[in-house]
């Protein structure tokens, strides 16, 4: 991700102009459920670096939808179709863990830090000056993760 200090300060101004129309939620300090410990929890990784496999339908601008990816994919069949211009690649193929840290979860199963890593991972793109469009993906990735077994979702933001 580009910092915005090394934007044009128009370019900049714009987009802090963008963020700023960004509606946030306060959420409670007190959790309505109570997790198992990490060291028993099954955990998913979701990625807003809109990953897919090279069969998957790219992301589009204004995707609001998500990918699987596959706990054991190889990363010569992973794509990336960000659409932003402002997204740096550099770092990702280099090192998929940069966006998508499958390698560094299985290490903290190893470890016994968590209880298990999750068959499938879920990827959106990040790229989206309207969070409310994802209520309906954020609902049937819920879902999904309830159906595999997942106690714990790690969110990667890029």
């Amino acid at each position: 991700m580009v910092r915005l200090d090394d934007l044009h300060p128009e370019e900049a101004a714009g987009m802090r102009a963008a963020v700023s129309r960004f509606g946030y939620i306060d959420q409670e300090a007190t959790p309505w459920i109570t997790p198992p410990p990490l060291s028993e929890s099954t955990i998913c990784l979701v990625t807003s670096a809109a990953l897919h496999r090279r069969d998957d339908v790219p992301f589009r601008f204004g995707d609001s939808g998500y990918r699987l990816i596959p706990d054991d994919i190889d990363p010569n069949d992973l794509v990336q179709s960000q659409v932003s211009v402002n997204f740096d690649r550099t770092h990702y193929q280099r090192d998929m863990n940069v966006v998508l840290p499958i390698d560094r979860l299985h290490e903290l199963r190893y470890a016994g830090e968590i209880g298990g890593v999750s068959a499938l991972h879920f990827s959106v793109q990040g790229a989206s000056p309207d969070a409310s469009t994802f209520e309906a993906a954020a609902a049937d990735m819920a879902n999904r993760m309830k159906e595999l077994g997942v106690d714990a979702a790690l969110l990667v933001p890029v």
